[in-house]
């Protein structure tokens, strides 16, 4: 299986030490996250757009939530898989949240709850 090479490295939450010495413990400490940006070669709309798909929403509750209709919901979906080379929305939503573009458990406005 191959993965969809992502434009921006992928970030973490934790940070290994500088060097493990043997016998020594390997102790992982917490670090926090840049707060997550906009990639640089999307629009504000189309990282609206992507927000929203990460957080499921299918593109008619897109349409709706961002007052556009159906064709732009789908154009802005068709220039995002071109600009960030996936292959289809499923790797759109994997490079969201593997970039730290989208933050699990940090949902903005309303539409689907998490459950």
């Amino acid at each position: 299986m191959s993965t969809m090479p992502t434009p921006y490295p992928r970030r973490t939450r934790l940070e290994p030490p500088p060097a493990p010495t043997p016998g020594r413990r390997v102790e992982l400490r917490s670090v926090p996250m840049p707060p997550p940006e906009r990639p640089s070669r999307v629009s504000q709309r189309e990282a609206e757009v992507l927000r929203l798909l990460a957080r499921g929403l299918s593109n008619a509750e897109i349409g709706g939530e961002l007052y556009i209709s159906l064709p732009t919901v789908k154009s802005h979906v068709a220039s995002l898989l071109a600009k960030l080379g996936a292959r289809d929305r499923v790797q759109l939503v994997v490079a969201a949240y593997e970039t730290g573009f989208v933050v699990p458990g940090q949902l903005r406005g309303s539409a689907r709850p998490v459950a």
